[in-house]
């Protein structure tokens, strides 16, 4: 079973679920991180500095879905387009809550634990 934690923008915080993969896994041994985040287009993304490998890059990712690349150390919030490149799919925010980043939202988030 996948993982709770936190992405806490401060005005608003999301709840989302790591999935059972090797680079979830280390991802969750860094956190807590504070992510200063950039904009482009339907995804929000920002460096977590780690480097927390390759395991199994896929091409597209669900809206709502939390990535990871290592191409720049970046976790990456999907929620409206698709990743420039293969990325590591590491968890969802749960249910459809991830629709508040259609709205103006701050650029800076924690991700913690969820304990």
């Amino acid at each position: 079973m996948g993982k709770p934690i936190v992405l806490d923008f401060g005005e608003f915080s999301l709840r989302a679920t790591l999935k059972d993969t090797v680079i979830a896994e280390k991802f969750y041994g860094i956190l807590p991180v504070n992510v200063k985040l950039t904009t482009w287009g339907g995804e929000a993304y920002g460096p977590v500095h780690s480097d927390l490998g390759v395991e199994s890059p896929v091409p597209s990712i669900p809206r709502g879905g939390l990535a990871y690349t290592s191409n720049g150390g970046y976790i990456c919030i999907f929620y409206g387009q698709t990743p420039a490149w293969p990325v590591e799919y590491i968890g969802d925010i749960d249910g459809d809550s991830w629709k508040r980043l259609m709205e103006p939202f701050p650029q800076t988030v924690e991700i913690r634990s969820q304990i």
